[in-house]
This record gives structure tokens, C-alpha cells and sequence, in this order.
């Protein structure tokens, strides 16, 4: 099958009104409104496919894109295909497929992290800071003062930072509060003087954790996921 009948197939299946509700929630307009529940019906049918995966990112349809992501082939991702997926997104139901199915088995990657980080548009944003909630959260080898070092840049950016990147910020600082107890500690300090930081979920029925609360909480119960500071990779000049 042609990649142009497999999206006329796709389209068949297509509910308007949902094409509509993604609208709304920030979607362009090449949207389908695909059901979850048929991605995951063609990701079983399709099983691995790299190459058809770089064929139906290539269409630009948010959701053709999100099936994408979860036929690739992990072990063919590089840095330079996963900046190039990053630079396209533009929807967050796509970027929460990219941070899932891309990011995710990828380990995050610093690098990646350290590039976006100081880009403006909201999804690159969002993803650098996907990887920092990643790594705070399951790398014990990582220096305090590299997570240091992305908390006073959260601190001068997160309040004129677009929407949804506000959103993986806040999970940033809150991985990193539970790291250990220095860790803990300039976390809540940071939320103390950050107040409270509003993130738009539209109609997803997303909500924003109360941070603050959460990290009181690890601190009263010692509830740290690493008891000591890291001391393996060295702190990354953010300016």
C-alpha cells in the first residue's frame, strides 16, 4: 500500500468532531481526528517499519506522525533525526508521543536537552526540559550542580516561557526536589519565590501538580530517590 492510500484509509476513519477538538486544543488544521485506539491498532499491524516511519512523519498530519513515532526503530534513532522530529511538532497529543516513544527510549540526552533549552518555540522547550525531568529522575551519576544549573535557568525563564513548556519545567523542578536533600531543599526554595505558575490545559482535562506540596511532602518522609549526590558528569555552562 501507497503511503497516499494509507492516509485515505486513515481518513475513513476520521470522526470530525474530534478533528474539531483538537482544534480547539491547539492543533493545525492538516489534523485528522484519529482515535487513539486505531494508532495503536496500526502500530500492532505495522509492528517496526524505520523506513515507513520516516514516510509518514514526512506528511506533516499530527497523527500520522504520532503513529510514526511508535513504529520507529529505537536503535536506528540518532541525534540529528530526533532534532530534525523535534524542530516539526506543533501539537501537544504529538509531543507527548515524542516524548514517550522517542525521548524516553533514547535516555534523554543532554546535548539534545542543552539545545533546545535556549530556543523560544514552545515544543522544543517543552521536550529540553522533558529530558532534564527524565534524567533528574532516573540518573543517580549526574552532578547536583548540573541540576543546579537548570534550576536557576528555570527560575529566569519560567514565567515568560510558552505554556506547555511551563508544564515539564514544574515536573524538572519537582524530580529534581526529590533527587536528595541539598536538592530538595533549592527546590522549594525556588517555588517559594516562584509562587504559583498557571499552565493552560485547554479541554484535555490535564492538571498542574502543586509542586510545593509535593516536595514538602519528600522532605518530611525522606522519600529522596537518591540518598547521596551525584559526582560523575561535570556542571554544563547554560548562559
Amino acid at each position: 500500500m501507497t503511503i497516499s492510500a494509507f492516509i485515505n484509509e486513515l481518513k475513513g476513519l476520521a470522526s470530525e468532531a474530534l478533528r474539531k477538538e483538537y482544534i480547539r486544543n491547539g492543533s493545525p488544521e492538516s489534523v485528522l481526528g484519529l482515535k487513539y485506539t486505531y494508532l495503536q491498532h496500526y502500530k500492532k499491524e505495522l509492528g517496526k517499519n524505520h523506513a515507513m516511519a520516516s514516510k509518514l512523519w514526512e506528511t506533516q498530519i499530527p497523527e500520522v506522525q504520532i503513529l510514526a513515532t511508535m513504529i520507529v526503530d529505537q536503535n536506528q534513532l540518532t541525534f540529528e533525526l530526533i532534532d530534525q522530529w523535534n524542530s516539526d511538532i506543533n501539537f501537544y497529543l504529538l509531543s507527548d508521543a515524542f516524548i514517550g516513544n522517542i525521548l524516553t527510549p533514547f535516555k534523554g540526552n543532554l546535548q539534545l536537552a542543552n539545545k533546545w533549552i535556549h530556543q523560544k518555540e514552545e515544543y522544543s522547550l517543552r521536550h529540553a526540559y522533558s529530558i532534564v525531568f527524565m534524567l533528574a529522575k532516573e540518573n543517580g551519576f549526574i552532578r547536583d550542580t548540573v541540576f543546579e544549573g537548570y534550576l536557576k535557568k528555570i527560575e529566569e525563564d519560567i514565567q515568560s516561557a510558552p505554556n506547555r513548556a511551563k508544564e515539564t519545567m514544574l515536573y524538572s523542578i519537582l524530580n529534581i526536589g526529590r533527587r536528595n536533600k541539598p536538592m530538595n531543599t533549592l527546590a522549594i526554595e525556588l517555588m517559594e519565590r516562584l509562587g504559583t505558575i498557571t499552565v493552560d490545559h485547554g479541554s484535555t482535562g490535564g492538571i498542574t501538580p502543586d509542586v510545593l506540596q509535593i516536595l514538602k511532602i519528600v522532605r518530611k518522609s525522606e522519600g529522596y530517590i537518591f540518598i547521596t549526590p551525584g559526582d560523575m558528569i561535570e556542571p554544563l555552562n547554560l548562559s
